[in-house]
């Protein structure tokens, strides 16, 4: 069994060595002289950081044409400086366009432009933005995070100033950077994977001591590895390294029970506000938002169904249940019956925005691979010159996609806010805030010469009549692109309630990618590119593991769980769900890395069609 503590020892010098090059990659600040003129600085309550550092900064940003430079104290302890580089590799964040907003917590620069279109988003969130109060970590981090959105570069700089123990407020910084799974739970997944780490390492001395003893030796030498030598010189260097078997185990203590910062209290209060309204609406029976069954298929109109699955809200654990249908003619799957539109608002309030819109953020910015995917099938046809994205959410695609269509014209619409928060972040040129079949008929036929539904459609009540006008809206030659999920998927079957992409009650229809085909060439288009295995989207077994976790109630803090704020028994609960559900996600995670190679099909597909001359019918 001593090859186990040969591995163990391996895996620390192998992620001490990692680390270390992170660190290496932080850029220093370098000149003593430069002026702040074009940017504004953004500060956390406990920074002291010198005038003459912020406008070295400023300087430093300017010839190198950055929009947003976090500015991170040379002697950072070991503790932030391990969770700072845990999570961000400095060389990848500053040639990242899309990377989420990261740093130390201290100070960050961002150009003036930049900074006045955040603004709105800022003081919605409550994020005080007076120089005189500064924010605490937790409104640090959600600022750092909003902020980065709004500038196109951006840069972490090692500067000559002085870092404070923020041991006690490590869980606000955590969450706030949405760095626990999910943000608001009471064990941060750093911690986790830590205590891990710490419990291998003591478990050796019980295999073999001497072995076991090197093993906690270079445990304990390990921010030596990843530290000296570097633009970083943690002040508590020798104190963090030969204190670390003390000093782990007593800083998950502290992150777990620390008193809870401005910002943690913050958004409590908002979901504690939101616990009597979601009250009210579940104790007057959430049966009553589902609308008259169906007796005929809502694609084509055949009385032959039968009942496919019945779903639960698998991703937030709003309570109910509901019936999923088949129709055995065409195999359209659809919710029979369909939410009302008081039930529509009930499940989809907070699920995008609002008390999950951290969250969302996090997802939408980690699938850029998947937009490139789409920009990418395009340009194999040609660069359109405007491009209409319906259901765009705030833009996260087009952001992405202009970067390889430089040409093209990006517009998005969506019937939320987040529509408006994409045109001022720059990411889509004209916002249309409302639903496509108000607002198409009212626009210019041939307009666009590139319509996009990505994730759109299947959320709609009447698919059909949302392809028809998409299809009149083309002049011809225009090209529609539509991604959706798979029924047709084996996992489908496999999974069935923990099916991802059944996505209840969100996901109304779901359209076999044949039944589609066929539609668009009924409204004159002709399919020219179909991907399949090619569009997947994440792992299925991965997908069903996080929604298992989530039915077990890892997210205690979310206000339609209980009628009550939550104790100590539901954040026990919900830690141990994570002590259960962490390893198990871990396992799913290598089986779908295992099965990908033998995938025909996948969760998700991706069809591009071509709008014909009149004259001309479609191929079939």
């Amino acid at each position: 069994m001593v090859w186990l503590i040969w591995v163990v020892m391996g895996g620390v010098l192998v992620n001490g060595l990692r680390l270390r090059r992170k660190v290496c990659g932080l850029s220093v600040l370098s000149g003593t002289e430069g002026s702040l003129e074009g940017y504004a600085a953004v500060m956390a309550e406990d920074a002291d950081v010198p005038a003459s550092v912020l406008r070295a900064a400023g300087e430093h940003a300017r010839q190198r044409g950055l929009g947003m430079v976090d500015l991170v104290p040379d002697d950072l302890p070991v503790q932030q400086a391990l969770d700072l580089v845990r999570h961000v590799d400095p060389r990848a964040y500053r040639g990242q366009w899309f990377g989420l907003g990261r740093g130390a917590g201290y100070a960050v620069l961002v150009e003036a432009d930049g900074f006045r279109r955040a603004q709105v988003s800022l003081e919605r969130s409550e994020i005080p933005l007076d120089a005189s109060s500064g924010l605490d970590v937790g409104e640090m981090g959600e600022a750092t995070g909003r902020l980065r959105f709004y500038v196109e570069s951006a840069d972490m700089v090692v500067a000559p100033f002085r870092a404070v123990d923020r041991t006690g407020q490590r869980r606000a910084w955590l969450r706030s950077l949405a760095l626990s799974l999910p943000p608001s739970v009471a064990l941060p997944q750093t911690s986790y994977f830590a205590g891990v780490g710490y419990l291998l390492v003591l478990s050796s001395l019980l295999i073999d001591v001497g072995w076991g003893l090197g093993l906690v030796l270079l445990y304990c030498l390990s921010p030596y590895v990843v530290f000296v030598r570097t633009p970083l010189a943690p002040a508590d260097l020798h104190l963090a390294a030969w204190g670390r078997l003390v000093a782990t185990p007593l800083t998950i203590w502290r992150t777990l029970r620390a008193p809870r910062t401005r910002w943690e209290r913050r958004l409590l209060d908002r979901r504690e506000n939101a616990r009597e309204w979601y009250w009210k609406e579940i104790a007057a029976g959430v049966e009553r938002f589902q609308g008259e069954r169906r007796t005929e298929c809502p694609w084509c109109g055949s009385a032959e169904l039968v009942r496919h699955v019945v779903t639960r809200d698998v991703i937030l654990v709003k309570p109910g249940r509901f019936p999923l249908d088949r129709c055995q003619r065409c195999g359209h799957v659809f919710q029979n019956p369909r939410l009302t539109p008081d039930g529509l608002d009930f499940y989809y309030r907070d699920a995008y925005d609002g008390l999950s819109e951290q969250t969302t953020e996090l997802i939408l910015s980690s699938t850029n691979r998947d937009y490139l995917a789409r920009a990418q099938m395009v340009r194999q046809f040609g660069t359109p010159g405007r491009w209409l994205d319906v259901g765009t959410g705030k833009g996260h695609f087009c952001r992405v996609a202009r970067t390889v269509l430089t040409g093209t014209a990006f517009d998005g619409l969506d019937m939320g806010s987040g529509v408006e928060e994409a045109a001022r972040r720059g990411w889509v040129d004209r916002a249309y805030r409302g639903q496509f079949l108000d607002l198409g008929p009212d626009m210019e036929a041939g307009r666009y010469d590139m319509i996009s539904m990505n994730h759109y459609l299947e959320h709609t009540s009447d698919p059909l009549a949302e392809l028809d006008l998409a299809a009149g809206l083309l002049g011809p030659g225009g090209h529609f692109l539509l991604e959706m999920p798979d029924p047709e998927s084996p996992f489908a079957t496999l999974l069935r309630t923990f099916y991802l992409p059944y996505l209840p009650p969100q996901h109304l229809h779901l359209v076999p990618v044949g039944n589609l085909e066929r539609a668009l060439r009924e409204r004159g288009m002709e399919v020219v590119a179909v991907h399949r295995r090619e569009a997947r989207r994440g792992g299925d077994l991965a997908g069903g593991a996080a929604c298992l976790i989530n039915l077990i109630g890892v997210d205690v803090e979310y206000p339609w769980r209980s009628p009550h704020r939550p104790g100590v028994r539901q954040y026990a609960r919900a830690t141990a769900g994570q002590l259960i559900g962490l390893p198990l996600l871990t396992a799913a995670i290598v089986l779908d890395f295992l099965i990908t190679p033998f995938r025909r099909r996948s969760n998700t597909y991706r069809v591009l069609a071509r709008k014909l001359p009149v004259d001309c019918p479609p191929t079939r």
